[in-house]
């Protein structure tokens, strides 16, 4: 039997990012009924290897000579030579690609996941970016939405039909994270005291993440407990500007900016409390890794937060925008201790029930089959 091809289209072979989404999706995929290909748009990353471990066809589209142009030529040849049955984007500008490369085609199939459903906040040119965002969404021929509210965010999109729309959640591979063993060492590679409560974020350092919030509501938290240390783990162009920040807050001896990392894990072992103080999410896989590291975690109201965060039974829920609000549910967290490990419990007993990374396979292998059915 002929496998179906499917082509994973990224923007680049990055973690974090779609390429470590798709890293995660791949080894649980069905590799029997299907052949797997990634193509990235642009060529920046080190995933290649791991995608080709996994058994996955690898190609970069990029061209840095000729532009997009000739990248939107390449994805068209490689569809063809490579009978691709499904195209699947993952971004604005991997959605907008395939588009082009399969503009007038019947087949094959193109399906995008929205990972984030773009405000004009989100981004620097934000209002265009989002008028992007939400243009791309009448290419493909269906779209998977990461949380109940984006689906309601989509759908309600003039001339877009329910019909076309899935949700399926983000979810994570829990064990991955279950390492508790890994604390005491961790802190010791930082220099922290088994007693310093140690509050973490881990992901990008752009607009959208508000980390300048966090830093504001982590110096109230440090007036009433100067032990607390706060660890930032990630990349991303804002890093500059708020270190400038924490000097004039004064709370630059208190924060540890570890760069990009690779061992989350062990980094989120080390930590006592998450915070997420995003002004927009589609669904985030930072989150749930905290949850499944066992983390009493707080997290802004926004996209996919409910979906999983009961407030004040699985985690805290705060509103956007609110340094006060991280500083107050911080203190409050570090003052009841039994509430902090009461909530970290119940949060992992969430995520391990309901946010496992089989059923999120499921849910996309379910979809592939039914679009490939009705061809």
């Amino acid at each position: 039997m002929t496998r179906v091809a499917v082509l994973h289209l990224v923007h680049h072979f990055a973690v974090p990012g779609i390429g470590g989404f798709v890293r995660v999706l791949l080894p649980h995929l069905d590799m029997h009924n299907y052949s797997w290909h990634v193509g990235a748009v642009s060529g920046r990353g080190t995933l290649q290897e791991d995608f080709k471990s996994l058994g996955a066809q690898v190609v970069d589209f990029s061209d840095k000579q000729n532009g997009s142009k000739n990248s939107i030529r390449k994805i068209r040849d490689y569809v063809v030579a490579n009978r691709i049955r499904i195209v699947h984007s993952h971004s604005v500008r991997t959605t907008l690609a395939a588009g082009a490369a399969l503009a007038g085609k019947r087949q094959p199939i193109h399906l995008a996941t929205e990972h984030l459903f773009y405000s004009p906040r989100d981004r620097r040119w934000g209002v265009a970016y989002t008028l992007l965002d939400r243009l791309s969404l009448y290419l493909p021929d269906y779209i998977v939405a990461i949380s109940q509210r984006m689906y309601h965010q989509i759908t309600a999109l003039p001339g877009l039909s329910p019909k076309r729309v899935t949700v399926i959640r983000t979810a994570v591979d829990c064990s991955a994270f279950d390492v508790p063993d890994q604390r005491d060492p961790c802190r010791s590679e930082f220099g922290l005291s088994l007693e310093s409560p140690l509050i973490g974020y881990t992901g990008r350092i752009d607009i959208q993440k508000r980390l300048d919030l966090l830093l504001k509501g982590f110096s109230l938290v440090l007036d009433r407990h100067p032990q607390a240390r706060l660890m930032i783990v990630g990349k991303g162009s804002l890093r500059s500007s708020l270190e400038k920040l924490t000097v004039s807050l004064g709370i630059s001896h208190a924060v540890i900016w570890t760069g990009f990392r690779q061992d989350i894990p062990r980094l989120l072992a080390a930590m006592d409390i998450y915070v997420l103080p995003s002004s927009n999410e589609g669904f985030a896989a930072s989150m749930l890794e905290a949850m499944a590291a066992g983390k009493a975690v707080i997290v802004t109201d926004v996209g996919g937060a409910q979906d999983v965060v009961t407030d004040g039974r699985t985690g805290i829920l705060i509103p956007p925008g609110s340094a006060s609000a991280i500083g107050f549910a911080v203190n409050d967290l570090l003052e009841q201790p039994k509430k902090r490990v009461a909530l970290a419990q119940a949060g992992r007993r969430r995520v391990l029930k309901e946010f496992g990374v089989q059923r999120m396979v499921d849910g996309y292998q379910n979809l592939y089959q039914s679009m490939t059915l009705e061809v």
